[in-house]
């Protein structure tokens, strides 16, 4: 076999890439990355050192009622309990990227060091998405308004009056949207003018806050025929179980010739509050 075969990538394709040393910088630009805000926005209290398959039972409460006193009757007790929502942790993924010994001696940028970071958030991005897509099953399945339709006031207004119908905690509550929702709540004065909002607009995925709720913007949403299914939610509306995180391995495989880093995680995310949150379109992909 070729000297600069073998392996992905291979020499070739490593001086092509600028790897391989001619004369040239050694920052190296990682492809771009989507804010992945999907799982910090919901309830990732059930971590656990799972194994793909395990199920974790989460008992959730429902009200009771409260009945008149009658001197000299016992009182009935209530079962404040239901059926337990579960997660199954049922995804588990891998990335993984290699270079050969050879290539790893020549090369002046660190191109696994690079591969590595690139495979970590390619798992966290998948996991990211399999939250995303519950967005459009909460509220029975009910989203509200109309594909493409422009983010307003009123919309943001209407879906935090469900929630308070639905006597969902105020605090704790998030939006989810995507480029197209953070250019409508851009025209919106309550959201940019200080006279309104506490948190200022700030970058990496939380853009700011309004109606106490944090707003989080992202690419990584599943998408509808026009837009992206965007969400109003209180956190515990999702949960998510990790096994521990995605954990990152390097194997030195002489009997190979190449160094091989692998990064996998196995994990469940399910909804547990169905009336906890409500999706909405959003205008655009």
């Amino acid at each position: 076999m070729a000297y600069d075969g073998g392996s992905d990538p291979t020499l070739a394709e490593l001086i092509t890439r600028k790897f391989i040393p001619e004369i040239f910088s050694k920052n190296v630009l990682m492809h771009t990355m989507s804010n992945l805000v999907c799982v910090n926005a919901f309830n990732t209290a059930y971590k656990r050192d799972l194994r793909k398959g395990y199920k974790v039972s989460i008992p959730v409460f429902t009200e009771g009622t409260a009945t008149e006193v009658t001197p000299g009757t016992e009182p009935t007790a209530i079962d404040a309990s239901t059926t337990a929502a579960s997660i199954t942790v049922d995804n588990w993924y891998q990335a993984a990227s290699e270079i050969s010994d050879l290539i790893g001696i020549e090369q002046e940028a660190d191109y696994l060091a690079g591969a590595a970071k690139s495979c970590a958030y390619i798992i966290n991005k998948k996991i990211d998405t399999s939250v995303g897509v519950l967005f459009s099953t909460l509220n029975a399945s009910t989203v509200y308004g109309a594909d493409g339709q422009t983010f307003t006031d009123a919309i943001f207004r209407a879906l935090v009056q469900t929630l308070d119908e639905n006597d969902v905690p105020d605090d704790d509550r998030c939006i989810v949207g995507d480029p197209s929702t953070k250019n409508d709540l851009l025209a919106i004065d309550k959201f940019i003018t200080v006279d309104y909002v506490k948190t200022p607009v700030v970058p990496f995925g939380l853009f700011g806050a309004l109606y106490n709720a944090k707003v989080y913007i992202t690419n990584n949403l599943t998408a509808t025929t026009t837009g992206n299914y965007g969400v109003y939610s209180h956190r515990d509306a999702i949960g998510i179980v990790i096994q521990k995180n995605p954990r990152s391995r390097v194997w030195d495989m002489g009997y190979k010739f190449i160094a091989k880093i692998i990064v996998d995680s196995a994990w469940g995310a399910d909804e547990i509050r169905d009336s906890f949150g409500i999706p909405f379109y959003t205008r655009s992909k």
